[in-house]
């Protein structure tokens, strides 16, 4: 009696075709390969530090793919089997909530980060600017350093001040779109996913 009931439990994965055993293989190995790349840029963990945040979302983000995959191949290989099907519906569920959710916390510390960069850029340029103003009113200043060079230094101080704020805002706002339209695509997939996943099982 136990034999016949310990046989009947690893039928399901004697009993898949071949294809399915390969996208088995592929699946697991994609899961492993995000949870393992996720683990290596999450090591040593700290939460509360915006780099470390902002670092590891944009990780998932990028890495995200590898997780739909690995969970599409799962799924295809369980689709006959309801007892596996469900629990990784379930995650699947789970996991396509959770990444576009995580897309608000992404969203803030870029928000975060790129205002302390403006704040940063703009003391520079206050400092640079003080010290034209100090060196114009200076009246032992060397007299080749004439009004009209530190009235050019001035514009130009403030030209590359525009420019490095562009840029800051620039670089924020590719990042945002693509961590999270990468997380935000994904987390969509894995619902679709998890719906179809416990549609097979009711």
């Amino acid at each position: 009696m136990t034999s016949m009931s310990e046989s009947h439990y690893v039928s399901p994965l004697r009993d898949i075709s071949y294809t399915s055993k390969i996208f088995l293989i592929l699946g697991l190995a994609c899961i492993v390969c995000f949870v393992a790349n996720m683990a290596t840029f999450a090591i040593p963990p700290s939460p509360m530090a915006l780099e470390w945040r902002l670092g590891f979302l944009q990780q998932v983000g990028n890495r995200s793919i590898l997780l739909f995959l690995g969970a599409a191949m799962l799924l295809y290989c369980t689709l006959d089997f309801h007892s596996l099907v469900k629990p990784l519906a379930l995650a699947c569920l789970i996991g396509g909530i959770l990444l576009p959710l995580s897309c608000v916390l992404l969203v803030r510390d870029h928000l975060v980060l790129q205002n302390q960069t403006l704040t940063t850029i703009d003391n520079q340029s206050q400092a640079l600017q003080t010290q034209i103003q100090a060196a114009e009113n200076d009246p032992n200043r060397p007299t080749e350093v004439t009004p009209e060079l530190l009235q050019q230094a001035v514009t130009q101080v403030e030209s590359q001040t525009e420019s490095l704020i562009q840029n800051a805002r620039d670089n924020t706002t590719k990042s945002i779109v693509s961590s999270a339209g990468s997380l935000i695509v994904v987390g969509l997939g894995l619902i679709s996913l998890g719906r179809f996943g416990i549609k097979r099982t009711v």
